[in-house]
């Protein structure tokens, strides 16, 4: 057997184009998702509407590589000057352009779809919840249409041109999601990450899918079009363009809702007269939530001034229930995919019970200089209260200020029930703390 035949035969998956060109773009797709996905797949709390949304926002940068990929092919393989692409020859209208976008988006989208393969394998081992199958379908037909767009701006500009314009074009389109939410509907993904307890909105991912539906055949349409000689005017080409055009007009006439609320059942404890609850979904996080939070309300002392309740944010109905928590005595903890509680438990435990600093009247500025005002003097002790107050869920090995360095537990609690009205007018000097006199 030839070399040249051999090659032939080796390559079905690549014919009718070098192999380097679809291989080189698929290895970088598979290199940035594998990037993109690898740190959290240790993550916490991962749950599948957070995959869900992750197959389209993963796809950003993806896309824009396959769609480079795609308008070096056709600058390379459609212009005039090739003797197999000669504008008469019937191929040439269907069947060049055809195999040259099944290669390409074959393997571009098969390299993605295998770089997604970690981060779902970590979350069908313990997330919670269920797939969106119209947002995941919705991100998939994006990356599709986006790899034929680029294809097309090879066909028009025929030449190395068509990549930066390709590459520029598709990366446009998809961060203009991040200027205006009315580009939702017309994206690969939401300008946030959804978690339990959401999902997007029922009208949302239809729409975006249909979408990019009609984007895939206007474009294939428009690529035949051009590769046509004479180029005639089909009614069915123009309803395509038309149709495109009117769905990208719609959203920002009407912007769709983003998300709705899906809060499911609760699993809850309690400790010192306060009730803990997280999403079913995330009960393997209850006994972090209540062991970090419930030292900070011990360590403060009076129970008036604790919340009622501790409640995850996937178990809310609304952005207004979760506003309206500190006049219901309830703390909204945000639980989401890749959360550290260790940070966050304690220190919204110690927010919640420690005055509010911008009492203080220093502009949130805090110090212990000696030629401080006295208002920043005193702001200094708030958040010294508050780092010390945090500490306490570690058994105050890191008091996170000198104020508190030397201070007693039993002592702090003592002064807090002397001085809470003074403290939490932001009244009392660094001087007047009891352990530094």
């Amino acid at each position: 057997m030839s070399p040249s035949a051999a090659r032939l035969r080796a390559s079905p998956l690549f014919w009718p184009l070098p192999p380097v060109l679809v291989l080189v773009p698929a290895g970088l797709i598979l290199a940035m998702t594998l990037a993109g996905t690898w740190g959290q797949l240790g993550w916490r709390a991962l749950d599948w509407v957070y995959l869900s949304s992750q197959v389209g926002a993963q796809a950003r940068l993806p896309a824009v590589v396959a769609a480079g990929a795609a308008a070096l092919v056709a600058g390379r393989f459609t212009r005039r000057s090739l003797v197999f692409a000669q504008p008469w020859q019937p191929r040439v209208e269907r069947d060049v352009p055809l195999r040259h976008a099944v290669v390409v988006v074959g393997w571009c989208l098969g390299a993605y779809l295998v770089g997604l393969l970690p981060l779902t394998g970590a979350v069908a081992t313990r997330g919670a919840g269920s797939p969106d199958a119209a947002a995941v379908a919705g991100a998939l037909a994006g990356f599709v249409s986006l790899t034929l767009l680029g294809y097309l701006c090879g066909v028009v500009a025929r030449g190395l041109l068509a990549v930066p314009v390709a590459v520029g074009t598709v990366f446009l389109l998809t961060s203009l999601v991040f200027v205006s939410d009315s580009w939702t509907a017309l994206s690969l993904r939401l300008p946030f990450d959804p978690f339990l307890g959401m999902r997007e909105a029922a009208a949302l991912g239809p729409y975006r899918l249909g979408f990019f539906l009609l984007l895939t055949v206007a474009v294939a349409w428009t690529v035949l079009w051009l590769l046509r000689t004479p180029r005639r005017f089909s009614a069915v080409h123009g309803v395509a363009v038309a149709a495109v055009a009117v769905t990208m007009v719609l959203p920002h006439l009407r912007p769709f809702p983003l998300v709705t609320r899906a809060p499911g059942p609760a699993v809850c404890d309690e400790r010192g007269g306060v009730r803990y609850c997280v999403h079913e979904g995330h009960a393997e996080e209850l006994t972090a939530v209540t062991g970090l939070a419930a030292p900070v309300f011990d360590a403060y002392g009076p129970t008036d001034a604790l919340p009622r309740e501790v409640r995850d944010q996937s178990l809310s109905r609304g952005d207004e229930e979760v506003l309206d928590g500190p006049g219901q005595d309830v703390l909204w903890l945000p639980v989401y995919p890749g959360w550290d509680p260790y940070q966050q438990v304690p220190a919204a435990a110690a927010e919640w019970v420690a005055p509010d600093v911008d009492r203080c009247g220093s502009g949130s500025v805090a110090s212990l200089d000696h030629n401080a005002e006295p208002e920043e003097r005193r702001a200094a002790v708030v958040y010294g209260l508050k780092a010390w107050l945090a500490s306490q869920a570690f058994e105050g090995d890191a008091y996170g200020n000198d104020l508190f360095a030397d201070a007693d537990p039993e002592q702090v609690r003592a002064w807090i029930r002397q001085d809470r009205e003074r403290l939490v007018s932001c009244e009392v000097d660094p001087e007047e703390l009891p352990w530094r006199t």
